[in-house]
């Protein structure tokens, strides 16, 4: 990981930059550095954007992002491959149609683009499809991403308004045949060119293409004949997904309610103490002066309960100990990972004579050594 820039400095902003701030210098600096713009240098641009989009996936993410602003590049280097940070480590595709509108696949990253197949089947595992993929985002917590859990999750879909059953009209009225194309919804145009004519044909603009103009819209769907509804169907989040985890929910599996295969993502809500790192688990204990110094055994909090770990005496602030197999389950396999705790010894305030007394003893035989 040496030799990488700052990620604050690679999007140009601050270190208590907000989400808004992150996205915002990211949508600036991605259509800067669009290589389809920097034709006399494409392939500096494409580096360039991959810079930033690694930077954006790292400090758009509170787990990521506190892992970084504690560690460095070693927090998150498990998160990406053995080579760093590749196009199929990118778990933010849904916050690309946020910043690029919906259309990214088709006019941003097209079929003659340089990152035509960034989010190819590589990325998913699974096969891109031609039409566009229903995405939903379920947030949970770090101790469901360890047990698993099954979950309620609301679909939206567009359906016939039950007001005015499609026809987008209020009650009372109806559409009328579009005059200005007698109801065909598109027009036929002649231009002269040369010795000859060009015929053109396109939506109407006045119907949209509809054929019928709505003078009074229904109040329910204001004039457009579909309402959005929410589906809510159950599915099981399996042991050990972690941030940009996305699953595959086919039609058949949505009791009934899914018209179409969706893909859930999984967002992992930030933990107080816990950061999450790959399939281990990075945890900060304070222990006393005197544990250090001593030697003793410490309670340590993990995803399955207190667990006694031993502080050999001698220990010295920001040591590194393992507790083998207390970490995340393996998404693709069987194990477990580690955590992995670092002492931070607190140094006693408010001392008592008493006390004052024999560090100060202490400290006296510790010159005369």
């Amino acid at each position: 990981m040496s030799g990488k820039r700052d990620y604050y400095d690679v999007l140009g902003i601050g270190r208590t930059a907000s989400k808004d701030e992150i996205k915002s210098s990211y949508r600036n600096l991605a259509k800067k550095f669009h290589p389809d713009l920097n034709k006399d240098n494409p392939k500096l641009a494409e580096e360039k954007f991959k810079e930033i989009s690694e930077a954006y996936e790292v400090l758009i993410d509170d787990n990521k992002r506190a892992r970084y602003d504690q560690y460095g590049h070693a927090g998150i280097a498990s998160d990406f491959s053995k080579e760093g940070f590749t196009w199929s480590d990118f778990s933010h595709v849904s916050d690309l149609e946020d910043i690029f509108g919906h259309d990214i696949f088709s006019d941003f990253f097209g079929r003659g683009s340089v990152f035509s197949d960034f989010f190819g089947t590589r990325r998913w595992g699974f096969e891109q499809p031609e039409r566009p993929v229903k995405r939903v985002q379920v947030e949970i917590t770090l101790e469901q991403a360890y047990r698993g859990v099954t979950t309620e999750v609301a679909i939206p879909r567009m359906d016939v308004c039950a007001e005015c059953h499609g026809s987008g009209a209020a009650k009372g009225s109806a559409p009328k045949t579009c005059s200005h194309c007698d109801g065909k919804g598109e027009v036929r145009q002649e231009q002269l060119q040369g010795f000859g004519r060009i015929i053109k044909i396109g939506a109407c603009n006045v119907c949209g293409g509809r054929g019928k103009i709505i003078e009074t819209q229904c109040p329910a769907c204001h004039g457009c004949g579909e309402v959005r509804k929410l589906d809510k169907i159950s599915i099981k989040i399996p042991k050990g997904v972690d941030n940009g985890t996305t699953l595959r929910i086919t039609a058949d599996k949505g009791n009934g309610k899914l018209r179409e295969d969706i893909y859930v993502i999984i967002a992992l809500q930030p933990h107080p103490y816990f950061h999450r790192q790959g399939i281990d688990i990075y945890l900060e204990k304070t222990i006393t002066l005197t544990e250090a110094v001593l030697g003793s055994k410490v309670n340590v909090p993990t995803l399955d309960g207190n667990a006694s770990m031993k502080v050999p005496p001698g220990t010295q602030t920001d040591t590194l100990f393992r507790l083998r197999n207390c970490g995340m389950p393996n998404l693709k396999g069987h194990g477990f990972g580690d955590q992995y705790v670092r002492v931070v010894i607190s140094t006693p305030k408010n001392l008592t004579k008493r006390q004052r007394e024999l560090l100060e003893e202490f400290e006296a035989i510790e010159k005369e050594k």
